[in-house]
């Protein structure tokens, strides 16, 4: 069945795609997609959440193509809006833990700088690893900002209070471990998103909630966290990230991607120990973790071409016999 959007849209070859539907395309990618009307359905989804997030994704869905161009990228690989993934990442963090405002001139000032790093970065990263890149230069952008707040007198990081004690309410935990994927966490969010994504995949936007409800029970179930955080879905949108990368990364295996969702969100209150936030690094670990795993199976653990060949059928024998008379054996 034709995509929706290629029925709204005109097809564009690749490298001839026009700038705004790189922006939106940057924006897709966000989920792993790349489809501007899915670009738009995350656009609104944060804009519905925070206008000042909904700003800086816009600035950085509208750097990320320009400065890989100005590095020289051009064709399929700029087309797919996958440039746009980490500088997006970026902008939505940014109001997610530090104060923002639409006049506070030195936070619009550190989201420029730090998602041209973040353009630089990538390339940097691309050039010396064998697996994909995913959101690691994101994370050394953000990680590091973090450390140099203290001495940063325009970074203010937000001060989370404790969360009051709760009931566990798994129907909007799913719904916001959904919007958190985009760092938006409200229920209008969620299932903007998740209609992006099925709009987009199918397939990706079912892996995508079976992420969210793993995320959410396994969190849950083990009891090591409030049922406050559960509900916000701070735990769950790892396994959300997780389900579906793994799925577009591995081969779209199904197994992989509910392990990758398990793994995830096991894996989340052990980063949360190590003094950092916790962010998407569940995701890029196990991602990596699967990749791996996948990498020694096809070098090392292949058995299937280790295995002795099939032995002929008889009649194959008798068949495949010389034409003078002699069995070839």
């Amino acid at each position: 069945m034709k995509p929706l959007v290629d029925a709204i849209l005109p097809p564009v070859k690749a490298g001839q795609v026009p700038y705004w539907r790189l922006v939106l395309r940057g924006c897709s990618q966000l989920c792993f997609q790349s489809n501007e009307l899915i670009g738009v359905f995350f656009l609104a989804a944060v804009l519905v959440a925070s206008p000042i997030a909904f700003g800086y994704l816009l600035v950085a869905g509208i750097m990320a193509p320009a400065g890989r161009m100005l590095m020289g990228d051009r064709g399929a690989v700029l087309s797919t809006g996958l440039p746009g993934l980490k500088p997006c990442l970026i902008a939505l963090a940014l109001p997610a833990f530090f104060e923002t405002g639409w006049t506070n001139v030195g936070m619009w000032a550190v989201l420029v700088v730090c998602v041209a790093i973040t353009i630089v970065l990538v390339r940097v990263c691309v050039a010396i690893l064998a697996f994909p890149t995913l959101v690691l230069p994101f994370l050394i952008v953000f990680w590091t900002l973090y450390a140099l707040a203290p001495d940063l007198e325009v970074l203010r990081p937000i001060k989370f209070g404790a969360l009051a004690p709760d009931t566990f309410h798994p129907l909007t935990a799913v719904l916001l471990s959904l919007g958190q994927a985009l760092f938006s966490p409200t229920i209008l969010s969620g299932l903007l998103f998740v209609t992006g994504v099925l709009l987009s995949n199918w397939r990706h936007a079912l892996i995508a909630v079976i992420g969210a409800v793993i995320g959410t029970v396994v969190s849950y179930y083990y009891r090591d966290v409030d049922a406050g955080s559960v509900n916000l879905g701070l735990y769950g949108f790892n396994g959300v990230l997780t389900a579906v990368g793994v799925f577009v990364f591995c081969r779209g295996k199904l197994r992989l991607a509910i392990l990758g969702a398990l793994l995830a969100t096991i894996m989340t209150p052990a980063i949360a120990d190590l003094g950092v936030q916790t962010l998407s690094a569940p995701f890029f670990f196990t991602t990596w973790l699967m990749l791996g795993l996948g990498w020694l199976e096809d070098h090392w653990f292949d058995v299937e071409k280790e295995s002795p060949p099939k032995p002929i059928p008889a009649k194959a024998h008798s068949s495949a016999r010389p034409a003078h008379g002699h069995s070839g054996d």
